[in-house]
């Protein structure tokens, strides 16, 4: 990611905390795939995945992370949430963004049968890289977070979610 959005970024993670800025990516993220086309979106604030996308036949589900480290916690709901959802016929995958110079989100699908509740460097979910998704969602995700900078600074979560509303995206909120 470019440094200005690194630096929105992290004036979003210091303004609302780490807990509700990684609900906040999340959101930025569900606006950006629809942005790329995804023309059914769900975002989640409660239980379950946190984003289901849908496109042209592609159907994933994915768990969201976001970090300034180099690990992620992955715990029994995530993983079960993404097997249930497996199940319904959505590709399982992980979104994972470190909040670091350089960084942009990335997208795996590892196997879940290899996966057990704990913490893991992100690292580990390179080999499963979904690449021609990462290079359609990482420019796009800049430009919403540029588009809706100033108003999430000034509204949060609920400015997001009118957005989404406005998009078309499938809200569940708690």
């Amino acid at each position: 990611m470019g440094i200005t959005t690194l630096e929105r970024l992290q004036t979003l993670h210091k303004r609302f905390g780490p807990g509700p800025f990684g609900k906040i990516a999340q959101k930025l993220l569900a606006l950006a795939f629809r942005s790329i086309g995804f023309g059914h979106v769900v975002e989640r604030g409660v239980q379950g995945v946190d984003i289901d996308a849908v496109s042209s036949g592609e159907k994933y589900a994915f768990e969201v992370k976001t970090t300034e480290g180099t690990t992620i916690t992955l715990d029994a709901n995530n993983l079960q949430a993404l097997r249930d959802r497996g199940q319904d016929g959505y590709a399982p995958a992980l979104a994972i963004l470190r909040i670091a110079l350089f960084e942009d989100w990335l997208m795996s699908r590892p196997p879940l049968e290899e996966l057990r509740p704990g913490q893991f460097l992100i690292d580990r979910f390179r080999a499963y890289r979904m690449r021609s998704l990462e290079e359609k969602i990482s420019p796009a995700f800049e430009l919403v977070v540029g588009e809706h900078f100033e108003g999430t600074l000034k509204g949060g979560q609920q400015y997001l979610i009118e957005r989404l509303r406005a998009s078309g995206v499938d809200i569940r909120e708690g």
